[in-house]
């Protein structure tokens, strides 16, 4: 599910993941993004970002997928070639200063990422372009998925 708006959760397959839109259902039973296929290798698991409304992170069996929504929509901004096995456990760390015990500056992510053939834990930092919110990206991309919404129902209703 989505930190920034709760209408919105995605679905990760093989080869592409959905984002759905929970309160639309059950206007369509379709989701309103498809992305496009990822060929090679299989896509494990998948999270939005929590800092940036406009990226979602998509581990693979040999990388780790970023797509900035912001930037581009039609495949991965970046790909990180991260893992040696199949990664099958992701998330982001919380980065606490160990002196007062507060939050670390907005904009500074790690994520930890394990993967599966070799039981490793690994902790990566997050690209700062890729972790710190972009200037209205929250009004932005608010208004990319209500167009992808909107193209949602309108091909539902051209099939009536």
């Amino acid at each position: 599910r989505s930190p920034f708006y709760e209408d919105l959760v995605m679905t990760v397959h093989d080869f592409n993941f959905c984002i759905w839109k929970t309160s639309a259902y059950p206007e369509t039973m379709h989701p309103i993004f498809r992305s496009a296929q990822s060929f090679g290798s299989h896509n494990t698991c998948g999270a939005f970002s929590p800092t940036r409304p406009g990226v979602i992170f998509i581990t693979k069996t040999d990388a780790i997928d970023i797509w900035d929504f912001y930037d581009q929509s039609n495949k991965p901004s970046i790909t990180l070639p991260l893992a040696t096995s199949s990664i099958t456990y992701f998330t982001f760390q919380k980065l606490v200063n160990s002196k007062d015990k507060k939050r670390t500056k907005k904009g500074h992510q790690q994520l930890a990422y394990g993967e599966m053939d070799t039981g490793n834990l690994n902790l990566a930092e997050v690209p700062s372009n890729l972790a710190k919110e972009q200037d209205k990206e929250l009004e932005v991309i608010k208004k990319f998925w209500d167009r992808e919404y909107e193209k949602c129902v309108y091909v539902a209703e051209r099939k009536q």
